[in-house]
């Protein structure tokens, strides 16, 4: 009987297999290595190019910064000269402001109503004198009221009554009033009546009326 040794085969076998083995986890160690690499290298690539996009950017923003600020400085520039073309500009328009605002008065003052007082404080004016009725005062509101003139937002403080005795012994009753009005600037008052603006505080629709509310609560005094 024939009896074959198969050991020293099958040892060499199993090494043959197992240098096999040992070879392809090195291949593939090197590969994944490479690999890797060369990703490695990609993203290096990419974060340089990032790198650099970012640094453009920001130099773009710095140049878009003091541009901004220069607009800013020349906007601050242009408000001021214009601030001062305005103040150049009321100051020439003020400048014949009393002779015109006296003028105009006059031109209101309706028959039998006569001015004893006038404050100013810029453009606000303070009435007062006195008045033979409530309806010429009522007038002389209206005539201070109109759109096309150089008055704006007439408003009565105060009116009373008085008996007055005159140089013929007569005794007259009076009526002494003192109202508030507001002087428009020459640029306001030359514009047309369709393109003034509506005053802020309304005026009474009825100034008689209102005159003559107010001088009976004085009469009843």
């Amino acid at each position: 009987m024939i009896r074959l040794n198969l050991l020293p085969h099958r040892e060499a076998e199993r090494k043959r297999q197992q240098e096999q083995f040992n070879a392809a986890v090195v291949l593939a160690v090197i590969v994944g290595g490479i690999i890797a690499f060369l990703i490695y290298g990609a993203l290096v690539a990419a974060i340089e190019v990032e790198h650099e996009n970012v640094a453009v950017l920001e130099g773009e923003i710095k140049v878009l910064e003091n541009e901004i600020k220069e607009i800013k400085d020349l906007e601050a520039q242009i408000a001021a000269l214009q601030a001062r073309q305005r103040a150049v500009e009321d100051i020439q328009a003020d400048r014949n402001s009393p002779v015109r605002m006296l003028t105009e008065l006059s031109a209101n003052l309706p028959k039998g109503v006569m001015l004893t007082k006038l404050n100013q404080k810029d453009l606000d004016l303070v009435l007062e004198g006195s008045a033979e009725s409530n309806e010429k005062v009522a007038e002389f509101m209206n005539n201070l009221g109109r759109p096309e003139g150089w008055f704006v937002r007439p408003e009565l403080v105060e009116i009373t009554s008085e008996i007055q005795t005159m140089a013929s012994k007569e005794q007259v009753k009076v009526f002494k009033f003192s109202l508030k009005v507001a002087l428009l600037r020459s640029q306001a008052a030359e514009r047309p009546a369709s393109a003034a603006p509506a005053p802020s505080t309304p005026v009474a629709t009825n100034p008689a009326a209102r005159v003559g509310s107010a001088a009976l609560a004085a009469s009843g005094n």
